[in-house]
């Protein structure tokens, strides 16, 4: 989850507006033999998509423009287009067992059922949200809508009620926001001191340990295991932040800075989409380059199943494309 340009929300009720998408046109870009992901299949829209996530493991992905798209998890075709109500997406996420996609539109907190596309009336937040989070282990029904003044709003996915608005001390400018996936710790990069800010989500109120990383960061991705991958937006970087201590842990070496990240749930490859554009895969092991591409554009964001068979990215192209294994 990266920054992106910030715009003025009001608080409205909601309703549903649903059209099914029927225009999914198909590429061939260039790549490697050994690119770990093959192109699966695009899908058209009107504007950049700017965010992207899975609703789970083996469940269809979402993507967000002026709506939320709804991409086949097995053809990657487009099953529905949700509107909501003109509003502009900031971020999405998923309940932690898939059942809704949310949408962070401002000052509201959308959620969709899946399957049936209903949009139901949306959760007011005290401050405007920049990103989404959702506790991937699922047993505390929870998900955090980081806000824009630096406070965390804590949404039970159950009642669909505001828990809690805690203030993260310190936090200016937040550009970057992930969860640990055993979901003990968040982790905020903040864009006015170019710290990385740990928090436990036992006491979202104090950080526990802060990482410098010169220049600030670009976006950031939760690893299966210990690490949180960030990439720095001026080093040529990716760095392995570690979960427990929140300090740098290890660096990878790429061509260029990189926009976006991305790492497959077995840990086994990073995905790094450029500034510059252009896709590159990384082993996590010994940083070699295992893949590259120039053909899918500028990529804002990237995310990859639980089973680690499909890649979705959201490109300048105006495309939302799937990736295969």
């Amino acid at each position: 989850m990266k920054k992106t340009a910030l715009s003025a929300v009001a608080s409205a009720s909601a309703a549903a507006v649903i059209a099914i998408f029927a225009g999914c046109g198909v590429t061939s870009p260039d790549f490697s033999v050994d690119f770990p992901f093959y192109f699966l299949q695009d899908v058209s829209t009107s504007t950049i998509p700017m965010h992207c996530c899975y609703l789970n493991s083996g469940d269809d992905g979402i993507a967000a423009t002026d709506s939320l798209f709804f991409i086949d998890y097995q053809q990657g075709y487009c099953v529905a287009r949700v509107g909501l109500e003109g509003y502009t997406v900031e971020d999405v996420g998923a309940t932690a067992e898939g059942g809704y996609a949310i949408a962070l539109c401002g000052n509201l907190l959308f959620y969709v059922s899946d399957g049936t596309y209903v949009v139901h009336n949306p959760v007011s937040l005290g401050s405007y949200g920049r990103f989404l989070l959702t506790d991937p282990t699922g047993g505390s029904w929870h998900v955090y809508s980081v806000g824009t003044d630096g406070t965390i709003t804590t949404v039970n996915t159950q009642s669909w009620d505001v828990v809690s608005v805690d203030t993260v001390p310190g936090l200016d400018e937040p550009v970057a926001a992930v969860i640990s996936a055993d979901g003990s710790a968040i982790f905020l990069a903040d864009g006015s001191d170019d710290t990385v800010k740990r928090i436990s989500t036992g006491n979202l109120g104090a950080v526990t340990a802060e990482c410098v990383i010169p220049g600030g960061t670009a976006d950031m991705y939760a690893g299966p295991g210990n690490l949180v991958y960030a990439a720095p937006d001026s080093l040529s970087q990716i760095w392995g932040i570690d979960t427990g201590t929140g300090l740098h842990y290890s660096t990878y070496y790429i061509s260029s800075p990189a926009l976006s990240v991305a790492v497959t749930p077995d840990d086994g490859y990073i995905y790094v989409a450029h500034q510059s554009s252009g896709l590159t895969v990384i082993s996590a092991q010994n940083g070699e380059v295992e893949g590259s591409s120039s053909s899918y554009g500028t990529i804002y964001d990237m995310a990859v199943n639980g089973s680690g068979s499909r890649a979705l990215i959201c490109s300048n192209l105006d495309k939302i494309i799937t990736l295969e294994k």
